[in-house]
C-alpha cells in the first residue's frame, strides 16, 4: 500500500535569463545518467565553458519557447504542475500527490520529501514522468530519488520504473494521433535520442521506443493499410554515435518527396523545448527547405483531462507493472 505519490519530472529552467539555464545545464548536463561515461575534465568543461557559453543562446531559445507555449511560463513546469494537481483531484485527500523536479526547476526530490514527511507519510509511490525506461530517465530518477530517501529513513520508497507498454498511455497517445492524422501523410515517431553504445549496456530504452512503435503501427495499418509509419530519433549531442535513424534525415527525405508530415513525440508527456522548439521550429524549417508541404506535430499529452483522470485509476492500482 502507498498513502502518497511522488511524480519526478526531467526538469528545467526555472525562467529564461542566462543564470538560470546555465544552472540546469550544469545539472542535467553534468549528471552521470545523462551522457554516460564522459572523460574525467567533463565537469570542468562543462561549468567553465560549455555551459555559460551555451546559456545565452539557449536563453533565447527558452524565451522563444516561453512565447510559443503561451501559458506564461515554462511549458514542462506548468503542465507538469496541472498534471499533479488533476491526479490529486482524482484520487482524493487521502492520498497526498507531490510532483518535483530531477533539475534546475523547483521543488527538488529532497523538497517534496520534506513535505510528504511532514504530513506524515510514509509509503511513496514514485512515478517518473517518462513511458520508457533508460538510464537518462527511469534510472536517473530511480539513482537521484534512492539517495534523497536515505535522509528520511521514515519513508518508505515503491518506485514505477517507465509504463511503456501502459494501454492508457498508448491509447491516450493514439486518440491524439487520430485527431489529426489524414490516413495519407507518413508518420514519424521521434523519439529523444541516446548514445548507440547504450544498447549494447543492457539500456532497455530502444527495445520501449520500438515496442512502442510496433503497438502504433499495428492499429494504425489495421484503420489504413497503407499507413506509413516510421521510428526515429532527435536531440544528438557531442562526437559519439546517436541511435538512428535521424529525425532530420526522414524529414529531409519527405520534404524533398513534396509531402506531407505529421511527427509524434512518445518520449515526453508534456511538451517543452524539444517539442515546441526543436520539432516545432527546427524540424519544420529542416523539412520546408527541403521541399516539404504540410507539417503538424501531435501535442503530447499535457494535462488533457480525459488522460489525467484515466492515469489516475492506472496509478492508484496496486497491480501497477513495474514497481520496486
Amino acid at each position: 500500500m502507498f498513502d502518497s505519490i511522488l511524480f519526478v519530472q526531467l526538469g528545467s529552467p526555472e525562467d529564461a535569463s542566462p543564470k538560470s539555464v546555465e544552472k540546469y545545464l550544469v545539472e542535467f548536463l553534468g549528471d552521470r545518467h545523462t551522457l554516460g561515461n564522459p572523460p574525467f575534465y567533463w565537469n570542468w568543461l562543462l561549468r567553465h565553458i560549455i555551459a555559460p557559453k551555451r546559456s545565452v543562446k539557449s536563453a533565447k531559445k527558452y524565451q522563444d519557447l516561453i512565447d510559443r507555449a503561451g501559458v506564461g511560463e515554462m511549458p514542462l513546469l506548468y503542465y507538469t504542475r496541472l498534471f499533479a494537481k488533476g491526479i490529486a483531484q482524482a484520487v482524493g485527500s487521502q492520498i497526498a500527490v507531490r510532483y518535483a523536479f530531477e533539475f534546475g526547476a523547483k521543488p527538488s526530490i529532497a523538497d517534496a520529501l520534506q513535505e510528504l514527511s511532514d504530513l506524515g507519510k510514509k509509503d511513496i509511490r514514485v512515478i517518473p514522468l517518462y513511458p520508457q525506461r533508460s538510464m537518462v530517465t527511469t534510472v536517473a530518477v530511480y539513482d537521484l530519488a534512492k539517495a534523497a530517501f536515505e535522509k528520511y529513513p521514515e519513508l518508505r520508497m515503491h518506485f514505477i520504473d517507465g509504463f511503456p507498454q501502459n494501454e492508457v498511455w498508448l491509447e491516450e497517445t493514439l486518440q491524439e494521433i487520430l485527431k489529426v492524422w489524414d490516413k495519407k501523410c507518413p508518420i514519424i515517431f521521434s523519439f529523444h535520442g541516446t548514445p548507440q553504445n547504450w544498447v549494447a549496456s543492457g539500456d532497455p530504452y530502444s527495445l520501449d521506443c520500438e515496442a512502442e512503435v510496433d503497438w502504433f503501427r499495428r492499429k494504425l495499418t489495421a484503420m489504413s493499410p497503407d499507413a506509413r509509419i516510421y521510428i526515429t530519433y532527435q536531440s544528438r549531442f557531442g562526437p559519439v554515435k546517436w541511435l538512428g535513424p535521424y529525425s532530420t534525415a526522414l524529414a529531409e527525405e519527405f520534404g524533398q518527396k513534396h509531402e506531407d508530415l505529421l511527427v509524434v513525440c512518445p518520449s515526453f508527456m508534456v511538451d517543452n523545448l524539444e517539442t515546441i522548439f526543436e520539432i516545432d521550429v527546427e524540424l519544420k524549417d529542416v523539412f520546408e527547405k527541403a521541399g516539404g508541404k504540410s507539417f503538424k506535430r501531435v501535442p503530447c499529452l499535457n494535462a488533457n483531462p480525459h488522460w489525467v483522470e484515466r492515469f489516475a485509476k492506472e496509478v492508484v492500482r496496486e497491480d501497477l507493472k513495474g514497481e520496486r
